[in-house]
Parts: C-alpha cells; sequence; structure tokens
C-alpha cells in the first residue's frame, strides 16, 4: 500500500462518514475529497474497509515508533497504557467505525498490529488471543462511551488478564 494514497485517502473518507454513510460514500467522492485519482484508489485498496484497516494501522505504527514501544514487553504496563491513549487519540474516527457497522476494519487493524512478523508471533495463537481480546475490550470500552480512562484499562489488562490475576 502507497503510503501517500492512505495518507490523502484516509482522513478524507473519515470526514465523508461524519456526513454519510459509508455504503452511500463514493469512490469518486473520495478521490475529489482526498484529491487524488480514482485509479489511487483502485491501485491500492479493494475497499473502503481496506482503506480503514491500512490508515488504522499506519496511525498506530507512527505512534508506535514516537512512543518507542517496541521496546518494551508486551505486558509492559507502559504499553497497555499507551495502547489505549492511541485508541482513545482517534475517537471519533473509531466513534464513526463502530457506529457505522465497519467494526472488521478494527478488528483487522489489531490482528495486524498485534500479530507483527518481526515479533515472531505472526499466525500465532497469542496473537488471536491478543487481537481478540483486545478487540473485544476496547469495542466494550467505545460503546459505553469511553468512561473509563486509558489508566485504568491499562490497569485491567497489565494486572488481571496480562498478569495472571483471577478473582
Amino acid at each position: 500500500m502507497s503510503e501517500y494514497a492512505t495518507d490523502r485517502l484516509g482522513p478524507a473518507l473519515f470526514l465523508l462518514m461524519a456526513e454519510k454513510n459509508i455504503r452511500k460514500v463514493t469512490i469518486d467522492e473520495l478521490a475529489a475529497r482526498a484529491g487524488v485519482g480514482r485509479a489511487t484508489y483502485f491501485r491500492n485498496f479493494s475497499s473502503k474497509e481496506e482503506l480503514l484497516t491500512t490508515y488504522l494501522v499506519r496511525q498506530w505504527r507512527a505512534y508506535e515508533k514516537g512512543h518507542r514501544l517496541k521496546e518494551l514487553a508486551f505486558s509492559n504496563p507502559e504499553r497497555a497504557l499507551r495502547y489505549f491513549e492511541f485508541c482513545l487519540s482517534l475517537r471519533t474516527e473509531n466513534d464513526l467505525m463502530i457506529e457505522q457497522g465497519c467494526t472488521d476494519a478494527i478488528l483487522a487493524a489489531f490482528e495486524t498490529i498485534v500479530s507483527d512478523a518481526d515479533l515472531g508471533r505472526e499466525g500465532s495463537y497469542e496473537a488471536a488471543f491478543l487481537a481478540y481480546g483486545l478487540y473485544g475490550l476496547f469495542v466494550t470500552w467505545a460503546r459505553r462511551g469511553w468512561k473509563e480512562t486509558p489508566q485504568e484499562l491499562a490497569a485491567l489488562v497489565s494486572g488481571r488478564m496480562l498478569g495472571g490475576v483471577v478473582d
């Protein structure tokens, strides 16, 4: 996927989703809003959901690099905190995707993020467990109105779930 295409089309799609349901957004509208040709979209993406997933993963990679998260173990409480802070930083986009039934794009992004080949988890049961668990927790958090803080969720994940504490 082209970073240029993702960086242009991703934000444009979210702007259009704020105006109408993603299923009613045409590729012509999307390309025009992004300032690119239709061919740019079709060369890089097979669906709007794939664009959403790619955009989320790209945003995560930048955040992850900026906070040097690859240096931390997945079970490190700091990594969990940063993960939830990242999710909250995209609250508007996440709310739009959940509201419009695009949760598969979110799950696909989580699967990609958690199954990093460079961490040796690609295709592993561990990656599936982590992706689906974090996805379930994230969607529940969003649907409940983001009431808990990222710190509260990180403590839940680090202490109870990854730390092995059982009530």
